[in-house]
C-alpha cells in the first residue's frame, strides 16, 4: 500500500508536464504561423466568453476591398507568394545606393538574424521593391522576392540626398505602392530599409485603427494627431476607406510639390480625420525607436529607425552601433 502510495505523486507529476509541453507546443505553433493571431487571441482573452469571435472577425475584416484589377500582375503575383495566411504583407523598397555591399541592405536583413521572437521567419513574407537594375540584382543574391519597380521613369539610384527632388520622387513612389497592395486585398506593414528589425513589431498593432504609423516624436497618447508621425513603419488594411485615404493622400502632394509623403501627411492629418473618419494608432518611440526622441531601452525597442540623422554614411555609423548595443543587452541577459 504505502509503494502506490509512493507512486501516485509521481505520476501526477509526469502527467503534469506533459500536458504542460502540449501546451507550450501548441501555443508557439500559433504565433509562427501569423504574427497577428497573438494579437487576435490577446483581444478575445481579455474580452472573455460572448461572441468575441464574431465580433473579432468583423473587426479583422470589416469592409475589407475584393481583389481589383491591376497593370502590374508581377508585382501582385509577389505579394501572393510571400503574404501571410491573413493576407498581410511586408514591404520595403532599396536602391542601389542602399543595396551596396555591407550598406542598407545588409544592415536590414542581418537585423532580423540578431532579432529575438524567431523574426526570421517573417523574412518569408518580406517584398523588397527595387528601384534600379542594380538594387533589383542584389536584392536577388540575398533574398528570395525582389521585385523590380521598372515603370518609374526617373533615376532613384544614387544616395538621393535628404529634400532633393529624387528624395522627394523615391519616398512618394512607396505610397503608389502601398496603394496597389490595398486594391489587391492585402494587408502590408511597410518599412524604410534603414530601419533595424530587433523584435516582432506586429505586437504593436492596433486591430482597432485604421492605420499605425510610427512617431519622430511621441506625446503620451496613441491617437492624438499631436504626435509627430514617421512613415518610416506603416499598417494598413485593405479597406475601402483606407484607399481613399491614399488616393487623398496622393492628391494632396499637389497642394506640397516640394514636400515629401510624410511631411504631407503631417499637413492632412486632420483633414483625413474628419473627411474619412480615419482612425490612427501612433505608436511610442520606446518600442519603435529612432534619433528624433532618443530612447534606448532594449527591454522595449522592437525596431530601430536611424530618422533625423542626414546621410547614408552617418547612418550606417549609428546602425552600427546600435547593432553592437543590442547584441551586448542579449548577451548579458543569456548570462544572467
Amino acid at each position: 500500500m504505502s509503494i502506490e502510495k509512493s507512486k501516485t505523486p509521481m505520476f501526477h507529476y509526469g502527467i503534469t508536464i506533459f500536458l504542460a509541453a502540449v501546451l507550450f507546443v501548441y501555443v508557439f505553433s500559433l504565433d509562427s504561423k501569423n504574427p497577428l493571431d497573438r494579437l487576435r487571441r490577446d483581444w478575445l482573452g481579455a474580452k472573455g466568453p460572448g461572441n468575441t469571435t464574431e465580433e473579432m472577425e468583423e473587426l479583422c475584416t470589416k469592409n475589407l476591398v475584393p481583389p481589383q484589377e491591376s497593370h502590374d500582375e508581377n508585382f501582385v503575383r509577389m505579394i501572393k507568394k510571400a503574404a501571410m495566411d491573413d493576407k498581410t504583407v511586408i514591404l520595403t523598397d532599396v536602391n542601389e545606393a542602399f543595396s551596396a555591399p555591407n550598406s542598407m541592405l545588409d544592415l536590414f536583413l542581418e537585423s532580423f538574424h540578431n532579432g529575438e521572437d524567431n523574426i526570421t521567419r517573417l523574412l518569408d513574407h518580406l517584398v523588397i521593391v527595387a528601384m534600379d537594375q542594380k538594387a533589383f540584382e542584389k536584392c536577388k543574391s540575398v533574398h528570395h522576392y525582389c521585385y523590380l519597380h521598372e515603370d518609374i521613369g526617373i533615376d532613384l539610384s544614387s544616395e538621393n540626398v535628404y529634400m532633393t527632388k529624387a528624395y522627394v520622387d523615391l519616398v512618394w513612389t512607396k505610397v503608389r505602392l502601398w496603394q496597389l497592395t490595398l486594391e489587391q486585398g492585402y494587408s502590408f506593414l511597410f518599412t524604410d530599409i534603414d530601419v533595424m528589425w530587433f523584435r516582432n513589431p506586429f505586437r504593436h498593432i492596433n486591430v482597432y485603427a485604421d492605420l499605425t504609423i510610427g512617431s519622430d516624436r511621441f506625446y503620451g497618447n496613441p491617437e492624438d494627431h499631436s504626435n509627430d508621425p514617421n512613415t518610416g513603419l506603416v499598417y494598413a488594411k485593405p479597406t475601402r476607406k483606407n484607399i481613399e485615404v491614399l488616393k487623398y493622400w496622393l492628391e494632396a502632394r499637389q497642394r506640397f510639390p516640394e514636400a515629401h509623403e510624410q511631411t504631407v501627411y503631417y499637413e492632412i492629418r486632420h483633414e483625413l480625420a474628419s473627411k474619412f473618419d480615419l482612425k490612427v494608432q501612433y505608436v511610442s518611440t520606446e518600442y519603435w525607436a529612432n534619433f528624433c526622441q532618443l530612447q534606448k531601452n532594449f527591454t522595449k525597442l522592437t525596431t530601430f529607425h536611424p530618422c533625423c540623422l542626414v546621410g547614408l554614411e552617418q547612418k550606417i555609423a549609428q546602425i552600427k552601433i546600435i547593432t553592437e548595443e543590442w547584441k551586448s543587452y542579449k548577451s548579458n541577459n543569456l548570462k544572467s
